[in-house]
């Protein structure tokens, strides 16, 4: 019998970390929340050529990683310590349904669409003020 593994979840390292950290309660102190945060974002990272190839997203794995971190930049200035603990446990939620399968093509498709065009409204934003800065 042999064994796809684009064809299941995926049930390699990450997701076993993901289920660990997951498991993990609510952190007390801000400095706490930072390692957290640090390994949910590797760890999105590190599933990006595995959810690329299991959900047929057409972007590079480069433009993949690059709008996944930027997602994690919008969310920097967060201080209070209930918001970032509710972001990260949604955060591996998201994860985990993703690496399970739990997930529509269409889900995934979606989220990095309305990720490239918020980027490229940004994008038009920053030109737009460029220009009329020097129209004056």
């Amino acid at each position: 019998m042999s064994y796809n593994a684009a064809a299941g979840s995926s049930g390699g390292a990450i997701a076993l970390r993901n289920a660990a950290q997951k498991s993990l309660a609510f952190s007390s102190a801000l400095s706490q929340t930072v390692p957290r945060v640090q390994s949910l974002h590797r760890d999105v990272l590190r599933a990006v050529p595995w959810t690329k190839r299991a959900y047929g997203v057409s972007l590079s794995e480069q433009k993949m990683r690059s709008l996944l971190s930027d997602v994690f930049r919008d969310k920097k200035e967060v201080n209070e310590i209930t918001t970032i603990n509710r972001l990260i446990a949604l955060g591996r939620m998201e994860l985990e349904e993703t690496l399970m399968l739990w997930k529509g093509e269409s889900h995934i498709k979606g989220y990095f669409e309305s990720l490239v065009l918020k980027e490229e409204a940004k994008a038009k934003e920053e030109r737009s003020f460029l220009d009329k800065f020097l129209d004056k």
